[in-house]
């Protein structure tokens, strides 16, 4: 969808503003027009933009957050599609990513850094033992529950992929800065490569504020 576009219409909700956008789709901070007034993200995909390989990413994204329930995954309440775009209904988390949450404070705390990585192990864990690999962990798929009382949610399944521990892969998937050598360099890799991601979060992001001094 080209940016500056006016939100797309669904039939229960009122969407507003925009909350971030990528490739193939675009976030909106959306209301449930009846009872509740319920606030969602609803990522909003261009069937235009869709090749094979992101149709297929899509469908496993789906079939992936149906299947996941933890308070540090972030939930998928609904799909839904019409002639232009598919809707993935999302838990919304008001307090952005963390990435935007370290920017505006510099450095963290070490307890909340500890909180935080306690957190993010819980996620991975509940997801590596029914054999799920995320394969994009950063801190722009780290979701906040608030600003107030942060609690981490881990979101974007789009490189998601059943893997089991044996497992191994050959497909470049993911951010670069945030990826394990065996991927960057094309090699065999398996779930661990989840666990690099998490030590350059932690190290590269966590701590940058005490690496520069502040």
């Amino acid at each position: 969808m080209a940016s500056g576009c006016a939100p797309p219409k669904l039939q229960e909700y009122i969407l507003t503003e925009k909350l971030g956008s990528g490739s193939y789709a675009t976030v909106y901070k959306a209301y449930r027009k009846v009872n509740s007034r319920e606030v969602v993200a609803i990522k909003c995909v261009s069937k235009k933009s869709l090749n094979k390989a992101s149709v297929e990413n899509l469908l496993t994204e789906i079939e992936i957050l149906k299947a996941v329930k933890h308070p540090h995954i972030v939930q998928l309440k609904d799909f839904q599609w019409d002639g232009e775009n598919i809707y993935l209904i999302m838990e919304y988390c008001a307090g952005g990513d963390l990435s935007h949450f370290i920017r505006s404070r510099r450095v963290l705390p070490e307890r909340v850094v500890c909180r935080f990585l306690q957190q993010l192990a819980s996620a991975l864990q509940y997801l590596h033992q029914r054999n799920i690999s995320h394969l994009d962990l950063k801190p722009q798929n780290v979701l906040l529950s608030s600003q107030s009382t942060p609690h981490l949610k881990l979101a974007d399944f789009g490189f998601a992929q059943h893997m089991s521990p044996w497992d191994e892969k050959r497909v470049l998937r993911g951010s670069p800065l945030y990826m394990a050598p065996e991927m960057v360099c094309r090699q065999q890799y398996d779930a661990r490569v989840d666990l690099w991601s998490v030590g350059v979060i932690l190290y590269g992001e966590w701590t940058r504020g005490a690496r520069m001094g502040y």
